[in-house]
């Protein structure tokens, strides 16, 4: 059964928010070689993202436990390039486990892919959602 819970549509506008702390303290850790601490923001990045997307679209986020039901969720949407933001959020939530409960500390090649595919989701996620706006914007 999926988990979901229904939102108010502008409420999308917390998520990127969201998405945008986490972008900017991504950067800051990959500065100063931070790798856990990339990888853990670059999980919550892509969450928050994809949950600004899901809000705007459907006015739904995930709330389940397992978060790979947010990639079927997202799906859902329709929105252009959403199979290829699919797959890096899949890729993403794979090392989740491993990045936030693991014995071994992350590594910098691991971070530093999931950092770039966590920016990947959110610039696809910003691109949707000033395409939502558009859309919904009075003609001339």
């Amino acid at each position: 059964m999926a988990r979901v819970r229904n939102l108010p549509k502008s409420r999308s506008a917390v998520y990127l928010g969201r998405a945008r702390q986490h972008e900017r303290q991504m950067a800051v850790a990959l500065e100063h070689h931070r790798w856990d601490a990339v990888g853990l923001c670059a999980v919550h990045l892509t969450i928050a993202s994809v949950d600004a997307v899901t809000c705007a679209k459907l006015g739904q986020v995930w709330s389940g436990e397992d978060h790979g039901g947010v990639v079927d969720l997202l799906r859902e949407t329709g929105v252009a390039g959403v199979d290829v933001a699919s797959r890096q959020v899949a890729s993403i939530l794979e090392s989740k486990t491993r990045v936030e409960y693991g014995a071994e500390a992350a590594s910098a090649p691991r971070a530093t892919e999931m950092g770039k595919q966590a920016k990947r989701v959110f610039d696809w996620a910003v691109s949707a959602l000033r395409s939502e706006e558009a859309d919904r914007a009075p003609g001339p």
